[in-house]
C-alpha cells in the first residue's frame, strides 16, 4: 500500500466519524437515563424537563438536550477558615443534597449551580461558624459546630432550589505550632495533676500520723489515770485498821457486824 493509498483510508475513517458523530447528536431523539432530569432547549429556551426515563423525540440541530441529577448527590467541600482566637484551620465537609426545581435552577446557574451556588455558599458558611469558637473549642465541640454550619447552609440554599440533607466533617486540620501547643498543655495539666495528687496522698498520710498519735496519747492518758485510781484504792487499803465503823452520818444506823 502506497502513501497516498493510505492518506486516502485516513481520510476516509475520518469522515466516517465526523458523520456518526452527527447523526449522534442530531438524531431526532433522545433517551433519559433513570436518576436524571432532562431539560429540552429549544433555541436557548426549556421546553421540557422530562424526569421518566424513556426515549423521547426532538427536532435535529435546533433542540438541545441538558441532563442533571435530580437524587442526592454528594460533594467534598474544602476551605481555609479563621477560629476566634485566629488560628487557620484547614477544613474539609463532605455535603449531601438534591435539586428541588432543575429547571429554575438552571435558568438561575446555566447548569453550573455547584460552582456559581453550592461553594461559595458552603465557604462562608464554613467560615462564620469557625469563627465562633477557639481552636480549642473547636476540638471539643466539633459536632456543635457541624450542626451549626447544616442550619445556616440548609437555610441560605433553600431559596436557590437546593435541599440541603446532610453535612460532615472530613477533617479539621491546625498548624503545627498549635498542636505543639496542646501538646505541651496537656502535659502540663498532666504534671499539675500528679502534682496535685502527691500534695493530697502527703496531706493524707500525715493526718492519719496524727490521727495515731493522737490516739496512742489517749490511750496512754487512760492508762495513767487507770494507774493513778488503782494506786489510791491501794494507798487506802494500806491505811484500813480492819474495823468497820458502826455508824454513817446521817438518820440511818449503820448495823454492827462485831459480838
Amino acid at each position: 500500500m502506497n502513501e497516498k493509498t493510505l492518506i486516502k483510508y485516513v481520510i476516509s475513517a475520518i469522515s466516517f466519524i465526523i458523520i456518526l458523530a452527527f447523526l449522534y447528536f442530531n438524531l431526532p431523539f433522545y433517551i433519559v437515563n433513570p436518576g436524571y432530569t432532562a431539560l429540552q432547549l429549544r433555541l436557548g429556551n426549556i421546553i421540557n424537563a422530562r424526569r421518566e426515563g424513556g426515549m423521547y423525540f426532538k427536532m435535529p440541530i435546533i433542540d438541545t438536550i441538558v441532563e442533571m441529577p435530580n437524587g442526592i448527590i454528594k460533594a467534598a467541600i474544602e476551605t481555609d477558615a479563621l477560629s476566634k482566637d485566629l488560628q487557620q484551620i484547614s477544613i474539609g465537609i463532605d455535603v449531601n443534597y438534591r435539586y428541588v426545581n432543575e429547571t429554575e435552577l438552571y435558568k438561575a446557574t446555566r447548569g453550573t449551580p455547584e460552582s456559581i451556588i453550592l461553594v461559595p455558599f458552603c465557604h462562608e458558611s464554613i467560615k462564620a461558624v469557625i469563627s465562633q469558637y477557639t481552636a480549642e473549642q473547636l476540638i471539643h465541640n466539633r459536632h456543635e459546630a457541624k450542626d451549626k454550619i447544616y442550619v445556616d447552609l440548609k437555610e441560605r440554599l433553600k431559596p436557590h432550589y437546593i435541599e440541603f440533607i446532610e453535612v460532615n466533617f472530613s477533617h479539621a486540620d491546625f498548624s503545627h505550632a498549635f498542636i505543639k501547643a496542646v501538646e505541651d498543655k496537656q502535659i502540663a495539666t498532666q504534671e499539675s495533676m500528679m502534682a496535685k495528687n502527691l500534695t493530697e496522698k502527703i496531706k493524707e498520710k500525715a493526718l492519719q500520723t496524727k490521727l495515731i498519735a493522737d490516739a496512742e496519747a489517749y490511750a496512754q492518758q487512760v492508762k495513767k489515770q487507770s494507774a493513778t485510781k488503782e494506786l489510791a484504792q491501794l494507798k487506802a487499803i494500806e491505811k484500813w485498821d480492819g474495823v468497820l465503823p458502826k455508824y454513817v452520818t446521817g438518820s440511818i444506823p449503820f448495823i454492827s457486824l462485831q459480838d
